[in-house]
């Protein structure tokens, strides 16, 4: 049975379109795990444009599950995330530009070293996960760099726009989550998971764990946020026939 996560960057993006103090991150947290979400995520990015310092030791205090939080491995979000202490991060690819869409790290051609902020986060018991792009490679090399999980980026399946496409892709990502599990770290898979495109991700049988945050958002929006938590979750944890 998979496990549900939700993201709340939507939240404070709300939030930040009138520079206000609702609606407010640390309430819809809370309202999700009285949902049912297994965990709670949010991303710190180098110019805050969204998530404030602040949310995140509001996020901590108030979580009960499992507080996850996103970030490019810069060495002053690095500081602030261990003083912070969640439970786990989740390492992006670093762009000096913060208007580049957030990608996945491919381990073969980039600048950084994350051996340093992995044994920094590992230290004080954070769990480290590494955000891939659907290949082996990239998750092998998670693995090499000492990920406890990979979160697999599923937007070349979510935003397919025909039915071969959305197979090929599937396939990209089911090859990367095998490949992941032989390497004995936990499988995630995120962007652009909707309640309409989950299901043949959760029929593959090889995530540990969904991170949904716009869907779930938007149709909290219109329903409330309990709702909105409770209609995915039943998704996620819908049980599977035994085929493997």
């Amino acid at each position: 049975m998979a496990l549900l996560s939700i993201n709340l960057d939507q939240v404070a993006v709300l939030r930040e379109a009138r520079k206000s103090k609702e609606p407010d991150p640390a309430q819809a947290a809370v309202l999700a795990e009285m949902a049912g979400a297994d965990g709670i995520s949010i991303s710190l990015r180098r110019d805050r444009r969204y998530v404030r310092d602040r949310d995140l030791y509001i996020l901590r205090e108030v979580v009960k599950t499992r507080l996850t939080i996103e970030m490019p491995p810069a060495d002053e979000l690095v500081d602030r995330v261990l003083e912070v202490k969640p439970a786990m991060v989740t390492l992006v690819a670093d762009h000096a530009d913060g208007d580049t869409p957030v990608s996945g790290i491919d381990f073969r051609n980039t600048p950084v070293d994350f051996s340093e902020p992995t044994a920094r986060f590992k230290g004080v018991g954070i769990g480290v996960c590494f955000f891939v792009e659907p290949d082996i490679d990239a998750v092998k090399g998670a693995a090499k760099a000492g990920a406890d999980a990979v979160l697999i980026n599923c937007s070349g399946f979510t935003l397919a726009r025909t039915g071969d496409e959305a197979q090929q892709e599937l396939d990209r990502i089911d090859r990367a989550a095998q490949s992941a599990s032989r390497s004995g770290v936990s499988v995630y898979a995120s962007r652009g998971i909707t309640y309409k495109n989950v299901m043949p991700l959760h029929e593959l049988d090889l995530f540990d764990e969904f991170f949904v945050g716009q869907a779930v958002v938007a149709r909290a929006v219109l329903r409330g946020m309990e709702s909105a938590v409770e209609t995915m979750r039943r998704l996620v944890n819908t049980n599977l026939p035994k085929s493997r």
